[in-house]
C-alpha cells in the first residue's frame, strides 16, 4: 500500500484493538495499584469500589482472550486469574504483585502497538468495527 494511503487510512481508522486493550490494561493497572493505597494507608471503607473495578477490568481481559488461538491467551488468563485472586485479599503486597503482572503484559502490548496497528489498517486482523457478537 501506497504510505501516503496508508496514513490518509490510518487518520481516519484511530481506534483499534490495540488502542482498547492498552486502554483496558492501564484501567486494571491504576485501579490495582489504587488497591494497594488503599491497603497501605488501612483505608478499607473505600477499598470495595477499587476492587469491583479492578475485578471488571480484569473480567474484560478474560473475556477478550480467544483460547482458540493457541498457547498466548491461555497464559494471558492464567495471569488475570491470578491477578483476580490476588484482589480477593487485604494485603497492598498481593494487589502490587498483580499490578506489576499485569503491567508486564500492557508494556509487552505497547511493544508491538504500531504493527498491531497496521496489521489491523491492512485488513490482516479484523477491525473492531467488523467484529459481531
Amino acid at each position: 500500500m501506497n504510505p501516503h494511503l496508508r496514513y490518509q487510512k490510518a487518520q481516519t481508522l484511530s481506534w483499534t484493538r490495540v488502542d482498547m486493550l492498552l486502554t483496558i490494561y492501564e484501567h486494571v493497572v491504576a485501579s490495582l495499584s489504587e488497591g494497594a493505597v488503599l491497603l497501605e494507608n488501612e483505608n478499607l471503607s473505600g477499598l470495595l469500589p477499587v476492587r469491583i473495578r479492578a475485578q471488571k477490568a480484569l473480567l474484560a481481559v478474560a473475556d477478550g482472550l480467544d483460547l482458540e488461538q493457541g498457547e498466548l491467551p491461555t497464559q494471558v488468563l492464567r495471569l488475570v486469574v491470578f491477578a483476580l485472586d490476588q484482589v480477593r485479599t487485604n494485603d497492598a503486597a498481593s494487589w502490587r504483585s498483580a499490578a506489576r503482572v499485569m503491567q508486564t503484559l500492557r508494556d509487552g502490548f505497547a511493544e508491538i502497538q504500531d504493527q498491531a496497528r497496521l496489521a489491523e489498517y491492512d485488513g490482516k486482523i479484523p477491525a473492531l468495527d467488523a467484529v459481531r457478537t
